[in-house]
């Protein structure tokens, strides 16, 4: 019983390092951000969306890998970057400080 309960930990624990893992190539950066921003390459990632702290959608992005995506006009502030994938569902929400 105690070898069975320590495996469902393990498996558990496994599968939680592979959620994160999987997740670690939605990274946004620079941050803070003055003119251009990258995002680190992912086959999931089909648009992103700039969003104001009012919740206003005030860029929006076709994904490319290895492309910059440009917000020098954008007052600055705090800004929420929204990874969407082909379906139109968020995958991934990160705060940017845009100097």
């Amino acid at each position: 019983m105690k070898n069975f309960t320590l495996s469902i930990f393990f498996l558990f624990f496994s599968l939680g390092l592979a959620a994160q893992t999987a997740t670690e190539d939605l990274r946004i950066f620079p941050n803070p951000v003055s003119t251009t921003f990258e995002i680190g390459h992912s086959d999931r990632i089909a648009k992103i969306n700039v969003i104001n702290m009012m919740g206003r959608e005030i860029k929006a992005f076709d994904y490319a890998d290895k492309e910059t995506y440009n917000i020098a006009e954008l007052p600055q502030g705090m800004y929420l970057v929204q990874l969407k994938d082909k379906e139109d569902k968020v995958i991934h929400t990160q705060r940017i400080k845009k100097n």
